[in-house]
């Protein structure tokens, strides 16, 4: 089985030298591995190599687990925020509604009122047109 890791490690080897291209591009670390490290690797430094970064990994995947949970958190703060400004928007539709129905209400009662006064002052010229005429009349 260790001859086998070798073999892959050497054919991995042989593939990552023929692309230079390929070889620029990779971030530094993998760089820099794969430049002073590759040459070591032998089954057990290959174990080694596996089990430290496995070790990296799973920091790497806890760490980003406690983010998300961080994350998660916050995202069900902001939802229920939404929620409670989705209600209060609702409310405030409401009230809005409202208000558009006291204002036709006041108008209503507004022009009930104008007609009123209308008919009241009507009926002072009228019974001042009255008194006139009695007075007239008791002129006469």
């Amino acid at each position: 089985m260790r001859k086998n890791q070798c073999k892959k490690a050497e054919n991995f080897k042989n593939q990552n030298a023929s692309s230079p291209k390929d070889h620029n591009s990779l971030p530094a670390r993998e760089q820099n591995w794969m430049e002073n490290k590759f040459d070591e690797l032998t089954g057990v430094g290959f174990r080694r190599w596996v089990i430290t970064n496995s070790f990296e990994l799973k920091e790497h995947v806890l760490m980003h687990a406690r983010n998300l949970r961080t994350l998660t958190k916050r995202l069900e703060e902001l939802l229920t925020r939404i929620t409670s400004l989705e209600k209060n928007i609702n409310d405030l539709m409401e009230l809005k509604n409202i208000a558009l129905e006291l204002c036709e209400a006041y108008t209503i009662i507004n022009s009930q009122i104008n007609q009123a006064e209308e008919k009241m002052s009507e009926a002072e010229d009228q019974l001042y047109e009255m008194k006139c005429e009695d007075k007239i009349r008791e002129k006469e």
